[in-house]
């Protein structure tokens, strides 16, 4: 939420959760510190593979000039290591190793 939150403040383009085309949507998450660690969210359970980057089409499909702006805070990509459902509001807790 934070970079969309950006994103309007600083590039006046609005970004809604839904699209982005990410899966889940955190707030106050440090994503940089998740990458090479599993962590939950509600019961499922997650690696953080590798930060994610900004893709032209989603410029393509939003119609909004993004893709710069998005350069280095694009999210988090995951494999799902147990499947669980999500729910809005579950809290995302790291595994301890």
């Amino acid at each position: 939420m934070e970079t969309l939150e950006a994103l309007a403040r600083d590039h006046g383009i609005e970004l809604a959760p839904n699209e982005t085309r990410r899966n889940l949507t955190t707030r106050g998450v440090p994503l940089n510190h998740l990458v090479g660690r599993r962590f939950r969210v509600g019961a499922a359970l997650l690696l953080g593979a590798r930060l994610n980057v900004p893709c032209k089409y989603l410029e393509q499909v939003t119609g909004k000039p993004v893709y710069e702006a998005l350069l280095h805070r694009s999210g988090l990509n995951c494999e799902i290591v147990e499947g669980a459902i999500v729910r809005i509001g579950d809290v995302l807790r790291p595994e301890h190793s």
